[in-house]
């Protein structure tokens, strides 16, 4: 993975700013997505915890959840930064 430079962080905390401003709607849509994610997160690590102490269950379907909440939070913050919907 490549690695960012501080410039390129303030670069996108300014982008973010700007841009959160001027499209509200889709800071929403991107903290929304954020709150997806979370949750599919901790549901994973809930079927993991149980799988742990021996239960017979597969994560699949939190893990395929997980995925899809990322890839929602990444489209969700690249229309963000791009200003589109």
């Amino acid at each position: 993975m490549p690695t960012i430079s501080e410039e390129q962080k303030a670069a996108a905390v300014h982008r973010l700013s700007k841009m959160s401003e001027q499209h509200p709607e889709l800071k929403h849509r991107l903290a929304d997505a954020r709150l997806e994610l979370a949750a599919a997160i901790l549901a994973m690590d809930a079927v993991e915890e149980r799988i742990q102490v021996g239960e017979k269950i597969h994560s699949f379907q939190e893990q395929f959840t997980v995925d899809v909440a990322e890839s929602a939070h990444a489209e969700a913050l690249a229309d963000l930064l791009r200003g589109g919907q």
